[in-house]
């Protein structure tokens, strides 16, 4: 399968906004690369000229391999044409941000080799961020819980844990199943597998729904109240043992895509 790859030089001084997130950007020199493959398209707009061209090329991967899983598990409406806008000028001070179809990233972080592997599952987790497509009025109460589905994809489709050292933590008596990100992610993993396979998609849609509900939810998808449920697993949350991650089986070869054979 070939991918279309156009490559747009562009002098100017702009400014990129993104609902609350508005970033100058300073210097004259921004290269946009525009990816298409499949209905799904992909603009990336660098203002850092010595980033590796490496970097791009995997984040490039990532997108077309395993965001359509990710739309087609949780939300088909989702966008299908999204912006990345490499920072090189570090306004933006995080690993990331997702907001609508674009998604930010801090170039200093990206020329550091050694945080390459952590942040290409980064930005797998922003991604989901613009599967999940929240809104605001129904992320006030339950944020820990949007950010933990988003590090459960990290961990179930991240090829790049191990070498990131990035793990769920174990189970800990400090925990609270509303601490967010992996602490949450680990006790949706096990929720999971111990009730049924959709109990994640339904958490999500409630959520974009606006349909989820602290009191209600948890005992319609489990016959459990969220509390009784995280006391069950602080009892037996070894249950999340050898939970296998989904690899990325995809990679770039002269500007082509081509398959490998998939881990199973």
């Amino acid at each position: 399968m070939n991918i279309k790859v156009l490559f747009i030089f562009v002098l100017t001084l702009g400014i990129i906004k993104c609902n609350e997130i508005s970033i100058l950007n300073q210097t004259k020199f921004i290269v946009t690369k525009f990816y298409s493959l499949n209905g799904y398209n992909l603009t990336i707009k660098n203002t850092d000229l010595k980033l590796n061209a490496a970097v791009q090329q995997r984040l490039t991967e990532i997108y077309f391999d395993i965001y359509p899983r990710l739309i087609n598990r949780f939300n088909t409406n989702a966008p299908r044409s999204i912006h990345v806008f490499i920072d090189g000028l570090n306004k933006y001070p995080y690993w990331g941000l997702a907001v609508d179809s674009t998604i930010i990233i801090n170039s200093y972080r990206l020329r550091n080799p050694t945080s390459f592997a952590r942040y290409y599952d980064i930005f797998l987790h922003e991604l989901a961020h613009l599967v999940q497509q929240y809104t605001t009025r129904n992320l006030a109460d339950v944020k820990w819980l949007g950010e933990g589905l988003a590090d459960y994809v990290r961990y179930r489709y991240g090829g790049s844990n191990i070498g990131a050292d990035w793990s769920l933590p174990d189970y800990t008596n400090k925990q609270f199943y509303y601490d967010s990100y992996k602490v949450t992610a680990r006790f949706l993993i096990w929720l999971e597998n111990k009730y049924n396979s959709s109990v994640i998609e339904q958490l999500d849609k409630g959520l974009r729904d606006v349909t989820y509900k602290q009191n209600t939810t948890w005992n319609e998808l489990t016959g459990q109240s969220i509390e009784k449920l995280w006391l069950d697993y602080s009892r037996n949350s070894d249950l999340i043992a050898n939970i296998p991650f989904i690899q990325v089986t995809k990679t770039f070869e002269n500007d082509n895509i081509t398959d490998d054979d998939p881990v199973n």
